[in-house]
């Protein structure tokens, strides 16, 4: 089925419970503003009567990106997962797993699962439009980035990516997949065999996978999230990378 099509409208229970996940490498420049951001989204009215787990997987990080981690969460709870993987998909995968074992009474219908980056800000309305989209029937839902700061790009890069983002669209239907600005049906999730246990592009091949499984992804155009346009890759085949490619 194709994201431009209409969802149908699915019967599913109200969600109880969010979990966000973020996988982190090396990120103490960068986390504090990432969980701030997610900490102020898990406060949105919206989920007044929906309870947020966040998981910061903390891969391999030798920096001061797990001390940086510690945000309070007025809204939720925060847990932190260590992991030797460097591997970002991997990573994604273990701190879904344990969200999944911090939900573990819950009926997986019931649960929604997110995930952003670490060098990412979302905005306080994002947990709230991805379960809007739930309860219209989407079961994923996939957003875009935009990025604000520039500094270490040349023009010519910031150039090409605007002009690739014109190409992709940003509107509904659109034609990106970031594991920057996910989330699914926990339900879904399961049944379409999780992250994909591939090197490179897991966010990707989840959103292939949720297809192939008959599942409902949709592409929305209101959900946008603010990352980071750093000349140094954490992650092969991320973001960084993409922006490298634009510059050659």
């Amino acid at each position: 089925m194709s994201t431009r099509s209409r969802v149908p409208k699915l019967i599913r229970p109200p969600a109880a419970a969010v979990a966000v996940v973020v996988p982190a490498h090396e990120e103490q420049e960068s986390i504090g503003a990432c969980l701030r951001s997610i900490a102020l989204a898990a406060g949105h009215p919206h989920l007044a009567h929906v309870a947020v787990h966040v998981v910061v997987v903390l891969d391999d990080c030798t920096d001061d990106t797990a001390d940086r981690a510690g945000v309070t969460f007025r809204h939720g709870r925060l847990d932190r997962l260590v992991v030797h993987s460097r591997n970002v998909g991997q990573a994604r995968a273990a701190g879904i797993d344990r969200a999944l074992g911090l939900t573990g009474g819950l009926e997986l219908d019931r649960l929604w699962l997110a995930t952003t980056d670490a060098d990412t800000v979302v905005p306080p309305d994002w947990l709230a439009r991805q379960l809007a989209w739930r309860d219209r029937g989407a079961d994923a839902v996939a957003g875009t980035v935009r990025v604000t700061d520039w500094a270490e790009q040349p023009t010519s890069v910031r150039r090409r990516f605007l002009v690739r983002q014109r190409q992709l669209g940003t509107g509904a239907g659109h034609g990106h997949v970031h594991g920057a600005n996910l989330g699914l049906a926990a339900d879904s999730y399961c049944q379409s065999g999780g992250v994909p246990p591939v090197a490179l592009a897991e966010d990707h091949a989840l959103w292939a996978a949720l297809r192939a499984s008959g599942r409902h992804p949709v592409a929305a155009g209101d959900l946008a999230v603010t990352t980071s346009a750093r000349r140094e890759s954490r992650a092969p085949g991320g973001f960084s990378d993409l922006l490298r490619d634009l510059g050659t």
